[in-house]
């Protein structure tokens, strides 16, 4: 018997076809879909990734331009480097190359590992570095390290000469401080930058995509500054420091007729005994009263006013009482008729106080003012300072006598140099200047500065000049003297204030400065200079610890700058200089001055 159930109804390929079909359909749409985020609304970012993982961009930097001296001679010069540096994106393995570098570099390894796995494209390992170190580095060829150039700053007469008055560069050519951050926008180039194509293992593509923006070297600057009379200013300062057994000590030496600075020296003693130059400019950022060297500006006052000539008489007495306070002098001579230049040959305080006192506060306020105390240079050196002419209206009863003899008013070298050119410029002022002229790309650019202005008149300044001359003659300012030469120039020995506020140290000890200031040939004046020592032990006196330094300093500057000596003083003159016994007689500093 056959059994018959409902039948199986027959294959149909068609629905297997239509399955297919869309599943294809729906692929194709996911592609298009994909395509689309691809091609059109996610191009950017995928194309900024592509070239993130094919190019890589390094910095250029311009050459600094160079610092010359007065004769072109090289101050300060840059000079490609080379510098180590890494692709963190093409380093394989940062661990191994780590531990390769490490030893190499004088690193430590997981430094090197935390700079090589970084994110970025560019790190730099070693800058600067030296071309052996580099050949080192090189010779590994690790992947994704690489060897370039950069510029340094090199100072071919030695990184110490004029340091301060220079300043420093560092990584990437940034000015630090002097003349490096004065003229930085001259002085400093414009970067650059190199764009190029790598592929696997980090090989430039010679084909690949190139973008060069070359960098732009910065100007040339030249200075006042005569690199030879810098390092004998150097050589000679730092000799009698420590022969002073001084803590410091500061020179400068310029032409008062265009207040180029023709040497600005400063140095210090360290706790070992050496004496270096000091990377701070103290001659214009350091501030101290002066003492005896402003006698001659308050008498440039006195006479540019009528009150008194050269020839003047006035008795004097030893003791001054004004108010609660008594000045004397040096030596005790009770009373005695003096003429101006004998008050300021002598460097009497109370013969000085006493015109001073005839000149009155406002007046003389006035001409410290005309002088350039209590302000700016003009030369505007960073960190300069402007000094400390008190408000007339703070003033006391005293202040006057004590401003008039260089006590009560704080100045820096260069404002007291400043002074002394009045008085050989014929009483002009003329500003100080480093910086003669900026060789551009387009040529020298000179550099201006502000005008020349009269404080006195000439006949003034000549009268002074003449005082002057008769300090260094039979003075406080023998030991100065140059055969041959006529100098004009004054001493100055002071107490130096303490962080107390007063002139006594913890331990009831003084401490001084020595100065001396003045020009020459003073018939004439080419050069003038002013020498300081900061608290020297050997002596105190300006007369004998700086004055000597002084004389030295102004004969080897004529002697270089060959000037004639004066056909009358060769005639005249002894031809020599003073004995140690003939200084330790001759006339002292006003006490206090």
């Amino acid at each position: 018997m056959t059994h018959s159930g409902p039948t199986r109804s027959a294959y149909d390929p068609r629905r297997r076809i239509l399955v297919l079909a869309a599943v294809c359909v729906v692929a194709a749409g996911g592609l298009v879909v994909q395509l689309l985020r691809l091609q059109v609304l996610d191009r950017e970012r995928y194309v900024a990734w592509g070239e993130d993982q094919r190019l890589i961009t390094i910095p250029l930097q311009g050459m600094r331009g160079d610092i010359l001296d007065r004769n072109g001679e090289e101050l300060a010069i840059s000079l490609s480097s080379p510098m180590i540096y890494a692709d963190p994106l093409l380093v394989l393995d940062p661990v191994a190359e780590a531990s390769a570098l490490a030893p190499v570099l004088g690193r430590d390894a997981r430094e090197l590992q935390a700079l090589l796995a970084s994110a970025g494209r560019f790190v730099y390992l070693e800058r600067p570095a030296t071309d052996a170190l580099a050949e080192e580095v090189a010779a590994l060829g690790l992947p994704g390290v690489f060897i370039g150039e950069e510029p340094q700053r090199f100072h071919p007469a030695g990184d110490r000469l004029a340091r301060g008055v220079l300043g420093f560069v560092g990584h990437d050519s940034a000015a630090w401080s002097g003349l490096e951050v004065q003229y930085d926008a001259a002085l400093a180039g414009r970067p650059g930058q190199l764009v190029s194509e790598r592929g696997v293992g980090g090989r430039t593509i010679p084909e690949g995509e190139r973008e060069l923006r070359p960098a732009v070297d910065g100007a040339d600057i030249e200075l006042t500054i005569d690199r030879a009379l810098q390092f004998e200013v150097e050589r000679a300062l730092g000799e009698h420091v420590r022969t002073a057994g001084a803590s410091g000590g500061i020179a400068i030496i310029s032409e008062p007729a265009t207040g180029h600075i023709l040497a600005m020296a400063s140095v210090a003693s360290t706790d070992d005994g050496a004496v270096v130059p000091t990377s701070d400019n103290r001659a214009v950022t350091w501030t101290y009263e002066p003492a005896s060297v402003m006698k001659a500006v308050t008498f440039a006052a006195v006479l540019n006013e009528g009150l008194a000539t050269p020839t003047t008489r006035r008795r004097v007495q030893d003791r001054l009482q004004l108010y609660e306070e008594t000045f004397t002098d040096d030596e005790l001579y009770g009373t005695k008729v003096m003429t101006t230049t004998d008050i300021l040959v002598r460097s009497s305080n109370n013969g000085t106080i006493l015109w001073a006192d005839d000149l009155g506060d406002a007046t003389l306020h006035d001409y410290l003012g005309r002088f350039g105390f209590g302000g700016g240079t003009g030369l505007d050196f960073p960190g300069e300072s402007p000094g400390l002419l008190p408000d007339i209206e703070s003033w006391s009863g005293t202040s006057f006598a004590t401003i008039a003899i260089g006590q009560g008013i704080a100045v820096t070298p260069l404002q007291m140099l400043a002074a002394y050119n009045v008085l050989a410029n014929e009483g002009m002022y003329v500003s100080p200047r480093l910086v003669s002229r900026i060789h551009g790309s387009d040529g020298p650019i000179a550099v201006e500065a502000p005008p020349a202005r009269r404080v006195i008149d000439s006949d003034a300044a000549t009268a002074v000049t003449g005082m002057l001359s008769r300090v260094v003659e039979g003075g406080t300012a023998r030991a100065a003297r140059v055969p041959g030469y006529a100098i004009a120039a004054k001493t100055g020995t002071a107490r130096k204030v303490q962080e107390s506020g007063g002139y006594l140290d913890t331990e009831g000890r003084f401490h001084h400065v020595a100065t001396v200031a003045g020009y020459f040939p003073a018939e004439a004046p080419e050069y003038s200079m002013i020498v300081i020592l900061d608290e020297p032990t050997s002596e105190i006196y300006a007369s004998r610890v700086a004055a000597p330094l002084f004389g030295e300093l102004a004969g080897w500057t004529l002697r270089h700058y060959q000037v004639s000596p004066a056909a009358d003083i060769l005639v005249q003159g002894d031809g020599r200089l003073p004995t140690a016994d003939e200084v330790a007689s001759g006339p002292r500093e006003g006490a206090g001055g």
